[in-house]
């Protein structure tokens, strides 16, 4: 088994506009990515939940909300907020090269 990382190309980091998200579909996933105050964060797009798709849902704060249930989680660790501690949304970390955002799925 290879320890090498493998990251995919998530788009323009500057394309993105700040409190904004977009889906990332690679390697058979699909990542919703958002950015806030400048920073990128990518969660799994299913919620953990019922597998709602967070990518449809709205952002406040630094908080992502499921559209189907309003299970909401905090986008930069993935801990839920709401309802406290019961499932934290998978989260993957993210590096940018030059202006491309770059995402870690291994």
């Amino acid at each position: 088994m290879s320890s090498r990382e493998q990251y995919v190309a998530g788009g323009s980091a500057a394309a993105l506009p700040d409190g904004g998200m977009r889906t990332l579909h690679a390697d058979g996933l699909t990542i919703v990515l958002v950015k806030l105050n400048g920073q990128i964060f990518a969660l799994d797009d299913r919620c953990p939940h019922q597998g709602g798709p967070l990518s449809k849902g709205s952002i406040k704060d630094d908080k992502l909300m499921c559209p189907w249930h309003c299970w909401s989680f905090d986008v930069r660790t993935g801990r839920p907020e709401w309802p406290d501690g019961v499932w934290r949304a998978t989260r993957y970390p993210v590096r940018l090269e030059d202006d491309q955002i770059m995402v870690r799925i291994g």
